[in-house]
């Protein structure tokens, strides 16, 4: 699985780049079909949220053409990285178990019907 890890308006610090990776490769563990991973990391300079500054992005693609996206704002990094790859993991397990419920419609196969004419 390719991964990439880029940061927008802050520095990526080694812990950071180890946990997501880290994190990444327990998902490609329980989830082995992931072809391609992107992990963003954006410090908010906005004003008004000053509480949250912290933002990690997701981008998980599966084969078809899905991607699954995990989008989470804290104080700090580290937590939400965590709580980011937290969200991935739900997204990926109830989307396997969409996938897993799913049953093939046949049409119903009609009665035998007849007159038996020799024995």
């Amino acid at each position: 699985m390719e991964l990439e890890v880029e940061s927008r308006n802050v520095e990526m610090t080694l812990r950071w780049k180890t946990e997501i990776e880290s994190r990444m490769a327990d998902l490609q563990r329980r989830h082995e079909d992931l072809i391609h991973g992107r992990v963003t990391l954006t410090k908010n300079p906005h004003h008004k949220k000053l509480a949250n500054v912290a933002e990690a992005l997701i981008v998980v693609t599966l084969p078809g053409r899905q991607t699954m996206t995990s989008r989470k704002e804290d104080k700090t990094f580290e937590e939400a990285i965590r709580t980011a790859f937290d969200a991935m993991a739900i997204e990926l397990r109830k989307y396997r178990e969409k996938r897993g419920r799913t049953e093939v419609r046949t049409s119903p196969i009609p009665p035998f019907r007849g007159v038996i004419c020799k024995l």
